[in-house]
């Protein structure tokens, strides 16, 4: 089983609410998250998308994308998001997807440092949300922005010794 199918199953038991939206992981290189959602599993009473759910798809993605930054770094640790806001600038009117990418491409130096020293870190993170067939090259705007800080505490091997 891939890492991302290995994390996909994860999400699912451990955040019901992600089974419950239908947020379905698209990729992973290392750089970007790329989550999925359907409309139907996340319309409100306008037939468009809600918002908590279009807000918990974008800080699954997010949250997601520390766990698997933190994992490629081989550590593990506990994950929570500190703050978070989101701009609705469009209506989602049909299935959306998500991307999240690291700050500058790669996991910020100070971060790691933070880690390496203390066992925790902060992390700052935008998710952008678009309709349509995902893709990590999106030609339109986003929908929705999440501007969101998540907090890592704990940090350890994954190996023990």
């Amino acid at each position: 089983m891939t890492q991302l199918a290995l994390f996909q199953k994860r999400i699912n038991e451990e955040i019901p609410l992600s089974k419950a939206l239908g947020i379905q992981l698209i990729s992973w290189d290392g750089h970007a998250l790329l989550l999925s959602a359907p409309l139907e599993q996340n319309r409100n009473h306008q037939g468009t998308g809600f918002g908590g759910s279009v807000y918990s798809a974008a800080v699954t993605a997010a949250w997601g994308l520390t766990e698997l930054a933190l994992a490629d770094l081989g550590l593990r640790g506990a994950v929570v998001v500190q703050s978070g806001t989101i701009d609705y600038l469009e209506p989602v009117e049909q299935d959306f997807y998500v991307i999240c990418r690291l700050p500058g491409g790669e996991i910020p130096a100070k971060f790691r440092k933070s880690l390496a020293r203390h066992g925790k870190g902060r992390l700052d993170l935008t998710a952008e949300v678009f309709c349509g067939v995902p893709t990590t090259e999106p030609n339109n705007q986003p929908v929705a922005v999440f501007q969101g800080r998540f907090v890592v505490k704990d940090a350890h091997s994954r190996v023990s010794l």
